[in-house]
């Protein structure tokens, strides 16, 4: 597919980005102090390029979690700390697998007792397959790749954003932020795994509820889709060549990100954006956003 459809979001703004642009460089930007982030799922890949966005854009305290407490997790901790630009930073790394739902109330304890506070919460941990059928037609597909993808990707999300939630609403003057990492694919019926698409479909609904919640006591929520990026290892049951369409850096997120939270945007929250978008041309489309109600699910009549 040459040219999306505009259904996709994912030619939202005329101008699009697949590495930062210059602007947008983590370095050249600068949170509010102090300023403490938990990234659920951080040990590779896209969820530890933005720790490394965060701390280079001047935050005071970052929170990973990974599945296991591998060599992975702690590898990026030591690569965070290295980016850091406060010297200040306090970097803490916790095992937590977000399919189990006690895994969620451990990470709650260990911010409360190390930082006493939450900005932002990066939801970003997600998996697409654990066997080859989930890339399948519907009449051959396993039915775990449905129940596990929900299970991980819109329970784990819901789960974490529940438990964590009394953090981001006592912080006092904090961001109250929750970014729900999602997906183009939330957009089709097909192709891909199917699974997963409906668990990101989900994520971006949850995302508009936690904004119309909480929105009075202060609380963001954005769903951001990080543009398509080649992470490792390959997706089980994923064609090798579908590669060909992942050219987007994997830093790309993280900068979109450290802009989109570095100051409140209300009019943003409970809605679904892509981290290629170009935000200039993003914040002149402010109005027509807010009055036309875009960039939400909605049935189209």
């Amino acid at each position: 597919m040459s040219v999306p459809p505009p259904w996709t979001g994912m030619t939202f703004t005329s101008k699009l980005h697949s590495t930062p642009p210059p602007s947008l460089m983590p370095s050249n930007q600068s949170l509010p102090v102090p300023f403490v982030v938990a990234i659920i799922g951080a040990s590779r890949n896209i969820g530890a390029a933005t720790a490394k966005a965060f701390v280079q854009a001047g935050a005071t305290g970052i929170i990973l979690t990974a599945t296991h407490g591998s060599a992975a997790l702690h590898q990026t901790k030591a690569e965070v700390e290295a980016a850091a630009s406060f010297s200040e930073l306090n970097v803490t790394i916790i095992a937590a697998d977000v399919g189990d739902t006690s895994s969620a109330k451990p990470i709650a304890d260990m911010i409360a007792s190390t930082f006493g506070r939450l900005d932002l919460l990066v939801n970003n941990a997600a998996i697409l397959s654990t066997n080859e059928s989930a890339f399948n037609k519907l009449g051959a597909i396993d039915i775990s790749q449905i129940q596990k993808t929900m299970e991980v990707n819109f329970i784990g999300k819901f789960n974490v954003i529940q438990t964590l939630l009394p953090l981001l609403l006592n912080t006092e003057r904090g961001a109250k932020t929750i970014v729900n990492m999602t997906s183009a694919m939330s957009h089709f019926a097909s192709p891909g795994s199917i699974g997963y698409d409906i668990s990101e479909l989900a994520t971006n609904r949850l995302t508009e509820a936690v904004a119309e919640a909480y929105g009075a006591e202060g609380v963001l929520a954005y769903a951001v889709h990080p543009g398509i990026v080649a992470t490792m290892p390959l997706p089980i049951g994923m064609a090798p060549e579908a590669r060909t369409m992942a050219v987007d850096d994997l830093g790309l997120c993280g900068a979109f990100l450290v802009w989109l939270v570095k100051e409140k945007r209300e009019w943003l929250s409970g809605r679904y954006m892509s981290a290629n978008w170009d935000v200039e041309e993003l914040e002149s489309k402010k109005d027509a956003i807010v009055n036309g109600d875009q960039l939400k699910m909605r049935l189209v009549v």
